[in-house]
């Protein structure tokens, strides 16, 4: 899901004549950038509860914020440095850098670096969702 919607803003930008710089980083961003929102997605489902607005204030109580702190509204280059300490722990930190990469063709870290901090958050995420889904599966039935 996540990397159909990601379609949409990229073919609006090259009807309108943005140029991607790498279209290979881009792709291999998007995809392992879309793993990774999946799994945290999994994570955030692991409570048992039958409320299913109690997840999702969880989930925007935890997003909202991993937003401004990304380098999405503010670059991570122009962030005071408490502000680029606290976004070395949101993986869409690195998935923005990957982004002005691919279409600026440059990035406030090496492009390297943000693949296997994706990827870590990535498999972090997965081990704690498939970790908490065994523990809590008895409660569910």
């Amino acid at each position: 899901f996540g990397i159909i919607i990601s379609i949409v803003p990229i073919a609006f930008g090259l009807v309108v004549g943005v140029r991607i710089f790498s279209p290979v980083v881009l792709t291999a961003a998007i995809l392992l950038s879309a793993f990774c929102a999946s799994y945290l997605g999994m994570l955030f489902s692991t409570p048992p509860t039958n409320v299913p607005s109690n997840i999702m204030m969880i989930t925007n109580l935890v997003k909202f914020p991993l937003v401004f702190i990304s380098g999405v509204f503010i670059p991570i280059e122009q962030m005071p440095p408490w502000g680029k300490t606290i976004s070395l722990f949101s993986p869409l930190t690195y998935m923005t850098d990957l982004m002005r990469y691919s279409i600026e063709g440059n990035s406030y870290r090496p492009i390297l670096q943000d693949f296997v901090a994706i990827a870590t958050f990535t498999l972090i995420f997965m081990a704690l969702a498939m970790f908490f889904h065994i523990r809590n599966m008895p409660k569910r039935l």
